[in-house]
């Protein structure tokens, strides 16, 4: 199974209405899952409107919503100190952001939560990627290349994958042309991770390579259909179409 997973990150722009706006609209386009992020406590100066901190119980709201719709939900996670309350939220999965690459300690806390861990490893070299994957055994990598323009280094996806000895690698689209994850498809990167936005035109932090979320529907499915144009790669004999025969 292809599993989609749309990232609010910061989006949200530090108001809850409108987080969970995006929730609710984002489900209906019926992702695998959908992220939101939580930086550490001194990020959260009030200075942008997406430093301004989220509730506790805006998470929890989240859960539960997205429970009853058989979406799940993860945390795309900072600090460690951050597990503190998201574990008693019960959350399905994690998300560790590139610039937590090296933060082992966040990575083994994580884990005494027994919630699968996908591990972005937008600045680590092929060196450091192998020697994570030799100390975490159980956790799953996410190709991410944080440019915004078209290079994205795909076949990086089939290198990770050779290297880790992992049978899935995922993929986070941060080009600022979403075509791109349809070639990462084709790569069989899985989970695929892409950014959304408000249909608003406004300075989101994850902005240039977010989708509007008015798109979200029409691309999950067009999507899914690639992944049905793909195949799964084995030749069956079929009877000869009468129409190859006219």
């Amino acid at each position: 199974m292809r599993k989609f997973i749309a990232e609010i990150g910061l989006n949200h722009m530090g108001n809850e209405n409108l987080g969970m706006r995006l929730i609710k609209d984002i489900s209906k386009g019926r992702p695998w899952g959908i992220t939101v992020q939580i930086a550490e406590e001194s990020y959260y100066d009030n200075k942008k409107p997406w430093k301004k901190k989220l509730n506790y119980n805006f998470y929890k709201k989240v859960k539960n919503f997205l429970k009853k719709k058989k979406i799940k939900f993860g945390i795309g996670i900072y600090d460690v100190n951050a597990l503190k309350f998201i574990k008693k939220i019960d959350i399905d999965f994690w998300k560790v952001i590139s610039t937590k690459f090296y933060n082992n300690n966040l990575i083994n806390e994580l884990l005494k939560t027994k919630k699968p861990i996908y591990l972005s490893t937008g600045f680590a070299p092929m060196n450091e990627i192998k020697k994570k994957s030799k100390l975490f055994k159980k956790v799953e990598f996410v190709h991410t290349a944080l440019d915004k323009t078209i290079s994205q280094n795909l076949y990086a996806i089939k290198t990770i994958k050779k290297t880790t000895k992992r049978n899935n690698i995922a993929y986070g689209l941060h080009s600022n042309d979403d075509n791109v994850l349809i070639m990462a498809l084709a790569l069989d990167a899985n989970p695929l991770f892409f950014y959304v936005r408000p249909n608003k035109k406004r300075n989101y932090p994850d902005n240039d390579h977010a989708i509007a979320v008015k798109d979200i529907r029409n691309k999950i499915r067009y999507w899914k259909n690639c992944v049905e144009i793909l195949g799964d790669g084995r030749k069956k004999k079929f009877k000869i179409p009468r129409w190859v025969l006219e």
